[in-house]
């Protein structure tokens, strides 16, 4: 189980793989496969055990012409 914690600007956020609301500033446990799936939306979720976690990594198309 891992924590997380809702960031939103949006207020509460209902979790469908979850079937229920988090409000916002409330942090739950989670199975993990959820939190890391959570985790990828670093504007709505935090992890809530405090770790700092990275910003997320943009894809962008950097092969030249030939």
């Amino acid at each position: 189980m891992a924590k997380i914690k809702n960031v939103s600007p949006f207020g509460d956020l209902y979790v469908p793989a979850l079937g229920f609301e988090i409000k916002f500033g409330e942090t739950v446990d989670v199975p993990d496969e959820i939190a890391s799936s959570l985790l990828e939306q670093p504007f709505n979720w935090q992890a809530g055990d405090g770790k700092k976690q990275s910003e997320p990594v943009l894809a962008t198309d950097t092969q030249e012409e030939k």
